[in-house]
């Protein structure tokens, strides 16, 4: 099949001179590297001069009252869009609605920024619903801030690649270049952000620390007293980054841990361990009397503990004491624990409205080097938590120094931090979104989808069996997840250098986009990749990394580590990690460079099919980050490549003569002409940043605009390696990418004599298989082929080609899996039909086969050639050829004795008899038999592990069953109500819509009753991160030759047994099993299901609390002599100040959410 195009396309590669060289690993991951490095310079660059013109900046002179000035707000929404589905690329957005201090803007779409709307002449300003935005002191921050958009302006012209740069003030408000409008994620959503709470703020703002959480759980601390606590904790909690430890003790008469593992100690504030912290506090009870003594000296020997030991931070200690009030200073404990040097402070939150005695706890905070604060109402809790973080920053400060942090990877997304409330609250919206969208349009399908193996475009494990698919098409195009890191580093207040006052933090944002590009995925290879880690072992990037769950980012998906997303191919348990593993994450971690071997087990398809094999890793560090990188090679073809290339050029004399050249006219080159043509759609070719907002071209486009326009005019510069960034004045190129593409496309290109004898061949295949299409892809990302369909059917089918839906070349299963397969059988095609073939009324079958070339082990892969035709007419083809016989046979497949199947390598059934098991795993039809198959040596199982999961729980305490209505109940429903009139009435819009908890469900039929859902309330499903475990399966290597014969002995009450046969297909990755029926044997069926793996509870608590390896943060700051002449400056009693509307909205939008879920 398909043999002459093989043939052909081979030896064009051979006669165009195509080589196959040997890679040196090493220098390429130098390379790598080096242009990491450098392009991460040019962002700490761009960081210190805004950092410098703040410093500048905020010693202008201030003013008490700035009533006049006026800025660009960025928290105010537009003009709703009334068509919000033709917005375009390079549409212009509707002005800003002005409010007081705030002026109008222009915004237009940019793809350098995820088609945000922006505006590259201003900055923009986001001030948190919890910070008065009239406040004279942030007004005259404001205003000052407002020289600092020159300097991004200035920053962005020197280097073209920069995202959103930043300053982020200690007042609260955030200036943002270039300027744009935050949407939120409906009109019912509140903005909870505030750039002090994120990551990049707090480990620039101060050097990691240890913290001892000390919560007040005696009598006197019930009702909205240990309301405010909770969220004093969860406030504390959010300022914490993976480079911090923490622990929480409760304590009324006794100390005890609020999360019972980790008694005694300190754990790594990673979004795990957050997450169980949040869930214990809300078990937190209340009685007896608090025994301050005790509590305090556990906090100090744990703090020492670790101290002494060299675990922790080694840097910053804290104890944080919440808490309605003290009956004495306990100064003769801080004399014995924390003096003379108090390497400990003491933050003090007092909490409650009746409180009359503060001196003991301001004591505390002031004698301790803290910080002490009154709250009084839930309203205040965050301002007042985030006052401890410039406490914290003052040795920073005081030294003067400006170290550059780097942060985990995370989404770039304008919301805070998800809790794991806050996770659930937004899987509701999500679904809510999704089922308003199927009404306004009236359109609900389980039919119809672009991918149905995309687990983005599917709410089944929500909505229950059946599945609810939306079209994306129809609705405003969906940007993809954009993950990012950030450079960061604090800002200084110049004009008292002694008061030692943080102004905020300077930062820009660096799409991971940038670095992956800088890996060049056509260097590394098909089925190579590369990643990241951070000097905690986790994840910067990683093609394993899963960070949705459908369109919702998973809990700790910034904390995946490497040895989660790396399985290393050995028979160990869940987190029984291989020490050849272990040993390359250390080595990275330790900024070494290095290099080692694995045998790794990819899981691929969904977790549905797996490939083992061998890998070399090649690794080290990028300098002046935190960052280690590396590159893994698949053996034997990784660390050889095919190169060839031919150059471009508009006259035969500028020709250099180390390659081949083309003289290109002005129709550009033929082979690049006509339609049926794709290249990556995600590989930079071409670029000019300068231009990204002239809208949208495709990356065909770009190839044809540097064929025919830029080569014509010389206007193009080849990219170079350099320690400048590149002057965007006209296109920069990608020379060894370009000249590899045309080569690609000559070779691949047929001539007319050629044409007619495929065309032939082809028709045939037509007849036979009803061949729909025939296309190659290679190594340089492109793709060509050639449609078979009539015209008119081409618009009249729901079935998505292979040049519609996978234009990714290298990066596509189908072009990996027909190389992974070469090293089995070299002259095979692989062939695979969707998992869900079964429920389409019409499915294509995909078949690939890679063309490698070299000699013996030399060898490496240049293009895959592949076809698609209709299942139908394939399977009807099987069944006519096994039902003829050469001579006279006993059995055919279409008699009702045998049971005939087509396999693939993974044991997923491409022809049965019965369509309905088409695309399905052959042990959900039999897996007695396949079991069988597994001993008998034609597979093998692979046990794979998921460590990054989302298992599915029902809530018993949500549903439409009815349940008791006890008076507490009663109680809470009387003040659900008054609340949200409270709500209605001020705020003009219910606060019901915010924190509602309410989950939907899926119609049993094809129609969807909105208007019977009422108010009722549906069953709630719960996610939460977990681990699972699957067994795959994998056709084990043998040479062609007799059938293998089985029997199941004795598999039916009547004592009989069930013969099969199983022979390989010649050429292919299938075999052909046979199954006699005369024996009706009992079967079991087994779904490739992933299972949840519930830990036991001793293990879970000892992984949860071990550290394994990691590298601390550099430097640590946490003392300066100076300091001890701001005792002082520590905090006072607060004033209880009336309700602003925004602190009506946040503690009405609270205590509702108290009432909804804690069942007060």
């Amino acid at each position: 099949m398909n043999t002459t195009v093989k043939k052909k396309a081979k030896g064009n590669f051979q006669e165009l001179g195509a080589t196959v060289e040997w890679v040196d690993a090493t220098q390429m991951i130098e390379e790598m590297r080096a242009d990491v490095e450098t392009v991460l310079s040019w962002k700490t660059l761009a960081v210190d001069r805004i950092r410098e013109a703040a410093e500048y900046a905020a010693t202008g002179p201030q003013h008490e009252k700035s009533t006049k000035f006026e800025y660009y707000l960025a928290r105010d929404d537009p003009p709703k869009e009334e068509n919000e589905n033709k917005v375009e690329s390079n549409d212009v957005v509707p002005e800003f609605k002005p409010r007081k201090h705030a002026r109008e803007l222009e915004l237009r779409p940019h793809r350098n920024f995820a088609n945000a709307p922006v505006n590259f002449n201003r900055s923009s300003v986001h001030v948190p619903i919890t910070v008065y935005d009239q406040d004279p002191k942030v007004l005259n921050s404001i205003k000052w801030s407002e020289y600092l958009t020159l300097i991004f302006i200035n920053n962005l012209a020197v280097d073209p690649s920069l995202n959103w740069q930043y300053f982020g003030s200690s007042t609260g408000f955030l200036r943002t270049f270039p300027a744009t409008s935050w949407k939120k994620e409906g009109k019912q959503d509140p903005d909870l952000y505030d750039c002090r709470t994120r990551s990049w703020y707090v480990k620039a703002a101060a050097s990691a620390k240890d913290i001892v959480i000390l919560v007040d759980s005696s009598g006197s601390m019930t009702g909205i007293r240990k309301e405010i606590a909770r969220n004093v904790v969860t406030d504390i909690l959010a300022t914490l980054t993976e480079d911090d430890f923490v622990t929480i003790l409760s304590f009324s008469d006794e100390v005890a841990p609020v999360v019972p593992c980790f008694e005694n100690s300190l754990v790594q504030a990673n979004d795990e361990n957050i997450r169980e912290f949040i869930k214990h506090m809300r078990k937190l009870e209340t009685a007896n009397i608090a025994n301050f003594t005790l509590s305090l000296i556990t906090a100090f020997e744990v703090l020492q503990k670790y101290n002494r030991s060299g675990l922790g931070t080694q840097c910053n200690q804290a104890i944080m004491i919440i808490t309605d009030g003290a009956p004495n200073t306990f100064e003769d404990i801080f004399r014995r624990y924390n003096y003379p040097n108090i390497p400990v402070r003491v933050f003090t939150y007092l909490i409650g409205k009746e409180v009359t005695e503060s001196h003991e706890v301001n004591w505390m905070a002031c004698a301790n080097k803290g910080y002490y604060t009154h709250m009084a109402t839930l309203s205040e809790v965050r301002d007042k938590v985030l006052k401890y973080v410039p406490v914290m920053s003052r040795p920073l400060v005081l030294s003067g120094a400006h170290p550059y942090i780097w942060t985990s990877v995370y989404a770039d997304v304008p919301a805070t931090d998800l809790t794991l409330t806050e996770w659930e609250e937004r899987e509701f919206h999500y679904i809510r979104r999704r089922l308003n969208m199927m009404r306004r349009h009236m359109w609900l399908s389980a039919q119809e989808d672009d991918d149905v193996n995309d687990p983005e475009g599917t709410l089944e494990p929500i909505l229950g069996e059946k599945e609810v698919r939306i079209p994306r098409s129809r609705y405003k195009k969906q940007q993809p997840l954009q993950l990012m890191t950030t450079v960061a580093t604090p800002v200084f207040d110049k004009r008292n250098p002694k008061s030692a006052n943080l102004l905020g933090v300077a930062g820009t944002d660096v799409p991971i986009r940038e670095i992956t590009k800088l890996t060049r995925a056509y260097k590394i290879g098909v089925n190579a990749y590369s990643f990241a880690i951070t000097n905690n072992g986790h994840v910067l990037y990683h093609p394993e990394l899963r960070p949705l769950f459908h369109d919702l980012l998973k809990p700790g998906y910034r904390n995946v580590d490497l040895t989660e997303v790396e399985l290393v191919d050995a028979d160990t348990g869940l987190y029984e990690f291989n020490e050849a593993l272990l040993t390359i994450r250390k080595n990275m971690i330790d900024g070494k460079i290095g290099w080692g071997k694995m045998s790794v087990k990819l899981p691929t398809g969904g977790f549905k099919r797996i490939v083992t094999r061998n890998n070399s890793y090649y690794y080290g560090p990028v300098n002046g980050t935190p960052f280690s990188l590396a590159v893994a090679l698949p053996e034997p073809y990784g660390h050889y490549r095919v190169i060839g290339q031919i150059e471009v050029k508009r006259r035969e004399e500028d020709c250099s003569g180390k390659w081949p050249c083309e003289i290109v006219t002005d129709e550009g080159l033929e082979y690049f002409r006509g339609e049926n043509w794709r290249v990556h759609p995600d590989w930079v070719y071409c670029e000019n940043l300068q231009k990204q907002d002239d809208g949208y071209t495709s990356a065909e486009d770009n190839i044809r605009i540097f064929l025919t326009d830029s080569l014509a005019s010389s206007n193009f510069r080849w990219r170079t390696r350099s320690t400048r960034p590149p002057i965007f004045d006209k296109p920069i190129c990608e020379k060894d990418l370009i000249q590899s593409l045309v080569f690609d496309a000559k070779a691949t290109a047929v001539d007319s004599e050629e044409c007619d004898k495929i065309k032939n061949t082809e028709k045939k295949l037509e007849q036979m298989f009803g061949l729909t299409l025939s296309f190659v892809a290679t190594r340089s990302g492109l793709l060509r082929y050639v449609d078979y369909r009539p015209p008119a059917d081409r618009h009249n089918t729901t079935e998505k080609l292979i040049f519609e839906l996978h234009t990714k070349a290298t990066e596509e299963e189908f072009y990996r899996r027909a190389v992974d397969f070469h090293n089995i059988n070299s002259s095979a095609f692989v062939f695979s039909v969707p998992f869900d073939a079964a429920n389409r009324k019409s499915s294509l079958v995909t078949g690939s086969h890679a063309i490698f070339l070299g000699k013996g082990k030399k060898k490496a892969p240049a293009a895959v050639v592949g076809l698609q035709f209709q299942h139908s007419k394939f399977a009807e083809r099987f069944f006519d050829t096994t039902s003829k016989c050469m001579q006279e046979c006993r059995f055919r497949c279409r008699d009702e004795e045998l049971d005939c199947f087509l396999l693939d390598n993974n044991g997923f059934i491409i022809v049965s008899e019965k369509h309905e098991h088409t695309g399905k795993f052959f042990g959900e039809i039999d897996y007695t038999l396949f079991d069988s198959m597994i001993e008998t040596g034609i597979y093998k199982k692979v046990h794979a592990f998921d460590y990054q999961a989302i298992c599915l729980e029902i809530d018993p305490t949500y549903g439409f069953s009815p349940y008791l209505l006890t008076p507490l109940h009663q109680i809470r429903n009387v003040l659900n109500w008054i609340w949200s009139k409270l709500a209605l009435l001020y705020i003009q819009f219910s606060l019901y819509e915010w924190w509602s908890r309410d989950w939907v469900m899926a119609s049993p039929s094809g129609e969807f009753d909105y208007e019977s859902l009422g108010n009722e309330r549906p069953n709630k499903t719960v996610p939460h991160p977990c681990e699972k475990e699957i067994d795959l399966f994998e056709m084990l290597p043998r040479e062609f030759g007799e059938p293998v014969k089985g029997r199941l002995s004795m598999c039916h009450s009547s004592g009989c047994d069930k013969q099969f046969i199983v022979q390989q297909v010649p050429y292919t990755n299938l075999v052909m099993l046979v199954v006699y029926t005369t024996c009706p044997c009992e079967t079991t069926s087994v779904k490739l299901e992933p299972k949840e793996l519930k830990q036991n509870e001793t293990l879970r608590c000892q992984r949860m609390k071990q550290n394994i390896y990691r590298r601390r943060p550099s430097p640590c700051i946490n003392y300066h002599p100076e300091e001890t002449d701001m005792n002082n400056e520590c905090g006072s009693c607060s004033v209880i100040k009336a309700f602003s509307i925004s602190n009506l909205l946040l503690v009405t939008a609270i205590f509702h959410y108290i009432l909804l879920h804690f069942h007060v």
